[in-house]
């Protein structure tokens, strides 16, 4: 048997990860819990001999990694767990890493389960020493962008985009102070640029900067309301990760 322990700060998670291990990972057996940062650095104290560890990416007081700051994470395996799309999963994108989407899908899951228990634990270890380099650089990235246009390449600070929208390959910036800037380039490129910074993909033609939204409206299926006065509809797939992203500013 492979020991494993779950951190989630949600009861009804851990209760169902725990649920799904036991009928599709028998191998694996859950010794220990935890809710918090705190409760999961003590329990990863008191039972260091584990070969995996299941961590929830964002937890009430922090997040996985100032778990990971704080024990020997060399000496297991992590698969993390995540309902939302955020930092952290754009920069496991970089690494050979496995994470696992909520509701757990039960093919991934055992999936995610063979590979880290094949992976050598030094192989292991050095990916996720990348990783961890990788999400501190990826949180840590200036708040400042360089926008390329036919007259030469000008540096913006992020924070004064209010909003992008879409205009077929070509992508139309709005700043606060009223100016806008066509690009050559279009909003998934956009996107990708901005991934670090306080930027959500709301609906196929609009991307926001989540400092500017001033409110969310439950009419037409879900608007927001910019701060410089524009309406804007949130696609139905993009509603609970905007919820979420907003209810944790």
């Amino acid at each position: 048997m492979f020991k494993a322990i779950l951190i989630d700060d949600e009861p009804n998670a851990r209760a169902t990860l725990r649920q799904e291990i036991d009928l599709h990972c028998p191998e694996i057996q859950i010794i220990s819990e935890a809710g918090s940062v705190a409760e999961g650095v003590a329990v990863l104290q008191r039972q260091p001999a584990i070969d995996l560890l299941f961590l929830d990416i964002q937890l009430t007081d922090g997040s996985g990694f100032d778990i990971l700051e704080q024990v020997d994470y060399q000496v297991f395996k992590t698969i993390f767990t995540t309902a939302y799309s955020d930092y952290a999963l754009k920069a496991i994108k970089f690494q050979p890493l496995d994470y696992l989407l909520k509701p757990i899908d039960a093919e991934e899951l055992r999936e995610a389960v063979n590979k880290a228990l094949q992976t050598q634990q030094a192989s292991f270890n050095q990916q996720m020493r990348q990783f961890i380099q990788q999400y501190k650089v990826a949180t840590a990235t200036p708040e400042r962008i360089a926008l390329a246009t036919a007259d030469g390449i000008h540096l913006f600070s992020t924070k004064s985009i209010i909003r992008l929208a879409s205009e077929g390959n070509y992508t139309t910036v709005y700043f606060e102070n009223g100016k806008k800037l066509l690009l050559a380039k279009t909003l998934k490129d956009m996107e990708e640029s901005l991934a670090m910074h306080s930027f959500e993909r709301i609906h196929k033609s609009h991307l926001v900067n989540l400092d500017h939204v001033q409110s969310y409206v439950n009419r037409f299926g879900g608007e927001v309301v910019m701060s410089d006065g524009s309406e804007l509809p949130v696609a139905q797939r993009k509603k609970s990760t905007l919820l979420h992203r907003l209810g944790s500013i």
